[in-house]
């Protein structure tokens, strides 16, 4: 397709939507207010909270002792940078697309390569764990053992993957270590960051509306079964995936599965916002693409027999 006819493409769709937009203006409406609660209630306090936690530490050179006691092993065994063990640790504690933000600022310290940065977003893919063990586990299935055991094998799994792709890339450029530097004053280091955090906020909710109204419009237009829904909502959007699964008539050990498949794979929408956050960089997609495929599948396929061993 050439750039005239992707043009048009993009016209003709973006037309659609503005005529979706008025004539189920109601609808529209209601899911642009139902995100902006979603976004201000959920996301922005947890990853606000992170990211000013995140430049905090760097500034105080956490990822400089944390490199020295766990670096050699994550080296060895993912043939990754030293320094990387603070943006596996980090991500784990806070879930995407907090990951994205800090293989962004050790790119920017020039700390990591591209190829570090392609081969960390194959297996910092990781879910908050409050997230799975509280709204999965508890508020949805009632089942705080479930949310766990799909937060392990969730976490298992993403580190496999790194395992399997430690061998791309395997010329990596120079990089500079991390050296410790006099920390800027607390107050400076806290401003800034919020400064910088900001936009970064407000982008993240961009395209969270964008994909709640893509998929609102989807389950207006197309005549899907509810399972075919569930699966096309949870591809594109975590949240409205995992609001239509705990609708579905189907046994506890289907749900925990198709949740960690959900959970694993991101959907597009969690892609989007990670791949904006580290836009300059022009990291790989489709590498990227794969790991979550490979991730929502093998994570999923554990979690049916783990679930199916102790609840048939």
């Amino acid at each position: 397709m050439n750039k005239k006819h992707k043009s048009l493409t993009v016209s003709f769709i973006t037309l659609f939507f503005l005529l979706n937009f008025l004539l189920h203006s109601e609808v529209m409406i209601k899911t642009f207010f139902d995100t902006t609660k979603l976004w201000f209630y959920n996301l922005f306090p947890s990853i606000f909270v992170f990211f000013i936690i995140t430049d905090i530490l760097n500034n105080y050179q956490f990822p400089y002792y944390l490199s020295n006691i766990f670096g050699k092993i994550i080296s060895k065994i993912y043939h990754l940078p030293q320094e990387t063990v603070y943006i596996l640790f980090m991500a784990m504690t806070s879930g995407f697309p907090g990951n994205s933000k800090l293989i962004k600022e050790q790119l920017d310290r020039h700390v990591i390569s591209l190829n570090d940065a392609n081969k960390l977003l194959t297996m910092t893919h990781f879910s908050n764990p409050l997230f799975i063990i509280y709204t999965i586990g508890i508020t949805f299935f009632r089942d705080k053992t479930l949310g766990l055991i799909i937060l392990l094998i969730h976490f298992i799994t993403n580190y496999l993957i790194g395992f399997l792709f430690r061998n791309i890339y395997q010329e990596t450029p120079s990089f500079t270590k991390i050296f410790l530097n006099k920390p800027k004053p607390f107050i400076q280091t806290l401003t800034t960051s919020i400064t910088n955090t900001l936009p970064i906020l407000f982008n993240v909710f961009g395209i969270v509306l964008f994909f709640s109204l893509f998929t609102k419009t989807i389950n207006l237009y197309l005549n899907l079964n509810d399972f075919s829904n569930t699966l096309v909502n949870g591809l594109l959007e975590i949240t409205n995936g995992l609001n239509l699964l705990s609708t579905l008539s189907i046994s506890k050990i289907k749900k925990a599965t198709l949740a960690t498949f959900f959970i694993s794979f991101g959907g597009f929408s969690i892609h989007a916002q990670i791949f904006t956050i580290l836009n300059k960089y022009h990291l790989n997609y489709y590498l990227y693409l794969i790991a979550r495929i490979l991730h929502a599948s093998i994570s999923s396929l554990l979690v049916f027999i783990i679930s199916f061993l102790i609840y048939r």
